[in-house]
């Protein structure tokens, strides 16, 4: 319990805030837009995410068709200044696809448009008519609308999750490394699109499935090679978990490091796509809809985690995992390799992790060498909350942060949230230390 402890504090001395968005933010982002072609421009906006986890910021993407052009996709990026500070609504940096805009663009944009009674008020979202759905009573919609949000966020956290309750399951370790793995695969994801474009295969479908490959494949062969070459030597020398804990962090911060230099610090994007939203119900003018993104994500979750319950609970190597886990010396005397089968842990760790960045750069569109902490822990709490060590866990944990983290988003003071999501752990260490689906009292295991 101490050292779970001690692991709660460092979580939380690491801790960031991911990016949720504000309303009044989103009418000013979106006033911007205007502002970036020639008058007569036909706007239409296709797409509105916050940045990712921890990247902060809040983008559009829309269709612009200007004067005697064709339509085309285009993304704003809208930063704003610190809350603390009362610069919630002072608009600090605007990146789109043609770059970011530069600070004497940025103060005229700012101070003769934003700040003009003559510019527009209608935006490309009020300008759209509102679609023939169901009526449904507003506070209803408003909860509706939030639990689809929490989608794609409950898939990042319960994938990652599992990839820490796969080696924690086996060997009773915490690698607090896969939040940058599932990077790495976010950087596949971009790559494989960005190759696809190259060598001009212009179906987005399969784009995106290309996209997933490279990503899994590059997250479970770093998984593996850094089980490998740090973890099992580790592994077989210490029993005890406080040189593999920090040897993960270093291993974290060098895949920060190497990421830096090798992809550079500026964000990667992936260009829109121009996918209609689907309308769920109404409340007046508030519309609740869900994306064939967000389908496609809960779907490709879904499955991935029912594939891989059915490889723990009906193969040999689910057997295999389980012997060791239970007793590795018993396993041993009765074939099981102690060094395949942590080999084939990692790599299954990895293709989760490298699933989860797929998902991150697919949905967001952008990805940061730096966003690999906010990420992995996240992941760990929802892992601990599930019951570290079981896969159902860990999924069920990353369902309840994600919930968490959007409801309170949407219905209570937002610099509060982090706060309230690791005050969950606290709560589930006095209540039940092995999680909710977990052991009822402390485990006898070394943390």
């Amino acid at each position: 319990m101490r050292r779970m402890v001690l692991l709660l504090a460092l979580v939380s001395s690491f801790a960031a805030c991911s990016a949720v968005m504000d309303r009044e933010q989103v009418d000013l982002c979106r006033r911007v837009l205007p502002a970036l072609h020639p008058d007569g421009t036909e706007l239409r906006e296709i797409r509105l995410t916050p940045a990712p986890p921890g990247g902060g910021g809040i983008k559009i993407d829309y269709a612009a068709r200007e004067p005697g052009a064709e339509r085309q996709m285009h993304y704003a990026v809208c930063r704003f200044g610190a809350r603390e500070r009362g610069e919630r609504l002072d608009l600090a940096e605007l990146d789109t696809d043609n770059g970011p805009l530069g600070e004497a663009r940025l103060l005229f944009l700012k101070r003769f448009w934003l700040a003009s009674p003559d510019a527009p008020k209608d935006t490309p979202a009020a300008q759209a008519t509102t679609p023939a759905a169901p009526e449904i009573p507003q506070q209803l919609a408003y909860a509706a609308q939030q639990g689809i949000n929490a989608i794609v966020l409950a898939a990042i956290y319960g994938l990652l999750a599992i990839a820490y309750s796969l080696i924690y399951g086996l060997v009773g370790r915490i690698i607090l490394s896969f939040g940058e793995i599932a990077v790495i695969g976010a950087y596949g994801a971009i790559g494989g699109v960005a190759a696809i474009v190259t060598f001009g295969f212009e179906n987005p479908i399969g784009g995106f499935a290309m996209a997933l490959v490279v990503a899994i494949v590059l997250s479970g062969l770093w998984s593996w090679f850094i089980g490998k070459s740090v973890i099992a030597p580790l592994h077989a020398r210490h029993r005890v978990g406080q040189p593999i804990l920090i040897a993960t962090i270093a291993v974290a911060l060098s895949i920060q490091e190497f990421l830096r230099l090798f992809q550079g610090a500026r964000e990667r994007w992936l260009p829109p796509l121009p996918i209609e939203p689907i309308a769920l119900a109404r409340a007046d003018a508030f519309v609740v809809t869900i994306t064939p993104m967000q389908i496609g994500i809960a779907a490709i979750a879904i499955a991935a985690s029912l594939a891989l319950l059915f490889v723990m609970a009906r193969t040999s190597l689910g057997r295999q995992w389980r012997a060791f886990a239970d007793d590795p010396v018993a396993a041993k005397l009765f074939g099981v390799s102690p060094a395949g089968i942590l080999a084939a842990t990692f790599i299954l760790a990895g293709l989760s992790a490298g699933l989860a960045g797929w998902i991150l750069a697919v949905y967001y569109g952008n990805v940061s060498f730096s966003m690999g902490t906010v990420l992995g822990l996240k992941a760990l709490l929802a892992a601990i909350i599930g019951g570290i060590g079981r896969i159902e866990g860990a999924l069920l944990g990353g369902i309840l942060i994600g919930l968490v983290e959007a409801g309170w988003s949407a219905y209570f003071n937002i610099d509060m949230r982090d706060i309230v999501v690791f005050s969950l752990l606290v709560v589930m260490f006095v209540l039940r230390p092995g999680g909710l689906l977990g052991i009822s009292g402390p485990h006898v295991r070394d943390v």
